[in-house]
């Protein structure tokens, strides 16, 4: 091939390819915090992820914030609640050695649309969610938080149903936990000033400061967010 069909070719592949992914700024979560509860007639309890027990990636688009995706991936051995017996019990009946991860892939986001500014959105994230083997679509409402400086803070509460995943509910005294499995995230990205549009990059501190809420969200109060301080933090 002559290096002038190869220039084209390459010229041809850069116009086709999709505006999305040319803009799609992939950030790793700083924070992950993932909990959930189990209720029983006879005890209750919470547990939560053991540090590094989560790999979690965001791709936001500065130009569309429906664009936006997250991956995530659960390790079902760092679930902790503080009783070695229990987590024991708890990653057989999850039968953590077939199904060693927990899989969420969010593909968009609904509520609001246009470039991603300043202030606090109220949407919903869909995607599939794998456990144990079985994947369904989940759709969830979360909140998303923006920040003048890039900070994005993402928290979501939930539950899903452990029969729906073909999970045995586990018995105590004969009677089984509760089927729904109430489950809370807080997510924090540092995405920076490369969140917004390169074309608007002062809008950002202008919009935080301003009466008008973003399209799609309300008006901003992420600019006085508080930012966690340990970058690598994830699941206390």
């Amino acid at each position: 091939m002559s290096h002038r069909c190869l220039a084209l070719l390459i010229t041809l592949t850069w116009l086709v390819a999709p505006a999305g992914d040319a803009l799609a700024l992939d950030t790793k979560a700083s924070l992950s915090r993932i909990t959930f509860h189990i209720a029983h007639p006879a005890k209750e309890y919470d547990a939560q992820l053991l540090d590094g027990g989560a790999d979690v990636v965001a791709q936001f688009d500065p130009n569309n914030i429906a664009n936006t995706g997250v991956d995530v991936t659960i390790r079902v051995e760092s679930f902790n609640s503080d009783n070695t017996r229990r987590d024991s019990h708890m990653l057989e009946t999850l039968e953590g050695f077939l199904f060693p991860t927990i899989t969420w892939k969010v593909q968009g986001v609904s509520g609001a649309e246009g470039a991603i500014a300043a202030g606090q959105y109220k949407l919903q994230a869909e995607g599939p969610l794998t456990v144990h083997g079985v994947t369904q679509n989940l759709k969830v409402p979360i909140t998303m938080a923006v920040a003048a400086n890039g900070n994005v803070d993402v928290r979501a509460e939930f539950s899903i149903s452990l029969e729906s995943f073909g999970i045995d509910r586990p018995t105590l005294v004969f009677v089984p936990i509760a089927d729904d499995v109430p489950i809370r995230v807080h997510m924090n990205f540092r995405a920076g000033m490369d969140l917004f549009p390169k074309t608007t990059e002062a809008s950002p501190s202008e919009t935080a400061g301003s009466d008008t809420a973003p399209k799609g969200g309300e008006e901003g109060e992420a600019a006085n967010q508080p930012t966690d301080t340990a970058p690598s933090e994830t699941a206390q």
